[in-house]
């Protein structure tokens, strides 16, 4: 074979080479650089794509739906076993459903977090007979993305039958429940709320911190009769703080009267609950 034809032979193999390699890496970088696929939505609304949101809660709900939506990713027996591994012969579960005071309300419900709280029961089907489930429902502070993103919104202890009955003040992560008697805008008699006021007003008459005062009533009477009963329970606390030494305008009042039940209303135990004022601490910014 003589010089020139394997010349020819190698630039001929070369090229063929090249055009292979070109062609196959100009594939690959042009998929690596289109577009991603836009986000379609289906007859629900809802983005259908990799790209969507993928809530991270095993049961998590969404922005003014009072349905309990739960996450593929976790099995339903999984997260039942979770919730009644503490069953006992006589326990209850008491679920405390929440929402958000700007979602509207749930139909046939007195808030979004009664609602809440039946989906949660619903869950459950028969692990449990009606009897031993108690509902509550509670406010939340809105947080930035709530109305677009999944959420969070229910919690569940066992308590004992006997434990149904609340104390006079009771603390939560987020506020201080303190209960009235019926039609009273004076707290029950309990040792426990002069100290408790006592301690509170020696901390912001330090730190300088505001407190919001929230008068809340059970549905007895009418609607405008229950917003000042409200109103007067709230300024009953903040005057007794001003007694301690805090400064009249470190501290805000309003009411919600009925509008805003914990629990229902159709037992004395459940009125008990409404009859509250809901205290909380505001940092300085």
């Amino acid at each position: 074979m003589s010089f020139p034809f394997k010349l020819f032979i190698a630039v001929a193999v070369w090229l063929l080479y090249f055009l292979l390699v070109y062609y196959g890496c100009r594939d690959e970088l042009c998929d690596a650089c289109k577009e991603p696929p836009a986000l379609t939505e289906d007859a629900g609304g809802q983005a259908d794509s990799l790209q969507a949101v993928i809530p991270s809660y095993p049961i998590y709900f969404k922005w003014s739906d009072p349905k309990a939506y739960t996450d593929a990713r976790y099995s339903l027996d999984s997260m039942k076993q979770v919730i009644l591994r503490e069953k006992g012969d006589k326990n209850i579960l008491m679920v405390t459903g929440k929402y958000f005071e700007e979602e509207g309300k749930a139909e046939g419900f007195d808030n979004l977090g009664f609602a809440r709280a039946a989906q949660i029961r619903a869950l459950l089907g028969n692990a449990l007979p009606d009897e031993r489930f108690e509902f509550r429902a509670q406010t939340m502070d809105e947080r930035e993305g709530v109305r677009q993103n999944p959420f969070e919104a229910f919690s569940y202890e066992w308590i004992q039958p006997e434990e149904t009955v609340s104390e006079t003040v009771e603390e939560l992560d987020d506020r201080i429940i303190m209960r009235f008697p019926y039609g009273s805008a004076e707290k029950e008699y309990d040792a426990k709320v002069e100290e408790y006021l006592d301690k509170l007003a020696e901390r912001v008459k330090k730190t300088g911190e505001k407190i919001t005062l929230t008068g809340h009533t059970d549905d007895a009477g009418d609607e405008a009769f229950n917003l000042k009963l409200g109103q007067a329970r709230a300024v009953g606390i903040r005057n007794l703080l001003v007694s301690k030494g805090v400064q009249a305008d470190q501290i805000t009042v309003s009411s919600k009267g009925e509008s805003q039940p914990v629990a229902s209303n159709k037992t004395d135990a459940g009125r008990r609950e409404n009859r509250r004022v809901e205290l909380r601490l505001i940092k300085n910014q």
